[in-house]
């Protein structure tokens, strides 16, 4: 806001003001008869106050090269009123180059493990594809002293869409906006939909195909959740979207939302947490339920300069919360009979971050999944319970990231999936070449 100081200067547009309103201003004054000394004195008076409040009104006013105090450029994005708003996100190009004739088309690039599984079991050349769908933008706003509490939120989208809404590979390449993340933060509260908490980001591996391991926890629903101070670190508590999922097809019949729960310490020497979640699977066709839950354990340990270990390992009914929905919740073929029966799993994920030098890394990750319960041969309409062939899945990732500035990143990824056949000791393997560029703004 421009200020000044010492003796007052009228602008010209002021004094223009004030003589034009010099008339009015007599007329409303004094009797037309009345031209005594006094009376024009007052009247010199009354001009000149008015000249200073008009001068006063300019002179305090912003100018047009200057930032107006009410919407101010700030380094975490723009301030309006108490409300800083900021914008962000990032431009991913992906050449994928896969075996077994799967190039990972344009038309859906989640890469689902059960999918990889069904590219395995076929003959054919390597194929080539890109995808730029990875791609994200955000918002996000935090407003000052709202009910004594900051007031923060977020929204995060991408156009990476399911396979029921697939876009002209041919001609346009285009595809609709999908929501990851909207949620709200005060107080230690927060609303709407964001990862679950029984998911530990803090020991995900950085990859190029983020997210796509054998079995790594990583969902993002909608949810209640409360965050609140614990020695060394803070505890998670929250309800969480219910869905169960028996295979391809979602129930919306549960009673009950999700429990989950996470102990997170912070230290120099590391992230460590420990997790549970509670569930209950229902189906009224058959009017029955049962409640179970699972267990996960996730660290990252800091080694040498800036290299560092993350591990996590999930036992129970994991179902579509580990390997992006690689096993059903529960057992198919005894659904299919009128029983729910949790489907018993265990994953375990441990991975290596090592910066060959400041701008260069790579990391090397093993992840492994497996069915604790016994499974047999049955008909081909329903296999073995499951969503597809295979009972276990492991993969194995390795990269090489080059960052030259904060903005950019360029890296060449090769990854390797083996799927356990079930009631067998054959295997079936998928490999996959990625080449990213990840601009971020």
């Amino acid at each position: 806001m421009t200020t000044r100081n010492g003796s007052f200067r009228a602008h010209p547009l002021t004094r223009a003001v004030a003589l034009a309103g010099l008339p009015l201003i007599a007329a409303m004054s004094m009797p037309a008869n009345a031209q005594d000394d006094a009376e024009v004195e007052e009247l010199r008076q009354r001009v000149e106050q008015l000249e200073q409040k008009l001068g006063a009104a300019v002179s305090t006013a912003p100018e047009a090269t200057q930032d107006n105090p009410y919407i101010l450029r700030e380094g975490d994005g723009l301030k309006i009123g108490d409300t800083t708003i900021s914008f962000g996100g990032f431009i991913k190009a992906d050449l994928i180059y896969g075996s077994n004739g799967n190039g990972t088309t344009n038309a859906y690039s989640v890469g689902l493990a059960r999918n990889f599984a069904s590219f395995a079991t076929t003959d054919n050349d390597w194929k080539a594809g890109f995808s730029a769908r990875e791609s994200r933008f955000s918002f996000g706003t935090e407003t000052e002293d709202v009910g004594g509490h900051a007031l923060r939120t977020y929204l995060e989208m991408d156009f990476n869409t399911g396979a029921d809404a697939p876009g002209n590979e041919v001609v346009s390449n285009s595809y609709n906006p999908r929501l990851r993340q909207a949620y709200g933060a005060w107080n230690g509260w927060e609303f709407g939909q964001t990862y679950t908490t029984f998911s530990d980001l803090a020991a995900l591996p950085e990859i190029l195909n983020q997210g796509k391991m054998a079995a790594f926890i990583y969902t993002t629903q909608p949810m209640i959740r409360y965050n609140m101070a614990a020695p060394g670190g803070k505890i998670m508590v929250s309800l969480e979207e219910p869905e169960d999922g028996f295979g391809s097809t979602s129930y919306d019949d549960q009673s009950y939302p999700d429990l989950a729960a996470r102990y997170q310490v912070r230290g120099n020497y590391g992230f460590y947490s420990i997790a549970g979640l509670v569930r209950s699977l229902e189906d009224d066709a058959s009017d029955d339920s049962k409640v179970t839950g699972a267990v996960s354990l996730s660290a990252r340990i800091p080694t040498f300069g800036r290299d560092d270990l993350r591990m996590q390992y999930s036992y129970g009914s994991l179902g579509r919360y580990m390997g992006l929905f690689t096993y059903p919740d529960v057992d198919l073929v005894e659904q299919a009979q009128g029983e729910v029966d949790p489907l018993k799993t265990y994953g375990a994920t441990i991975a290596y971050r090592h910066y060959w030098s400041p701008t260069w890394r790579s990391s090397l990750v093993g992840s492994h999944t497996e069915i604790v319960d016994d499974l047999t041969v049955r008909q081909p309409a329903q296999p073995n319970g499951t969503l597809s062939y295979f009972d276990s899945s492991t993969s194995v990732h390795a990269n090489l990231m080059w960052t030259p500035h904060a903005n950019l990143t360029l890296g060449v990824e090769y990854s390797y999936w083996d799927f356990g056949v079930i009631a067998s000791e054959s295997s079936e393997q998928y490999e996959q070449v990625m080449a990213s560029a990840i601009m971020q703004f």
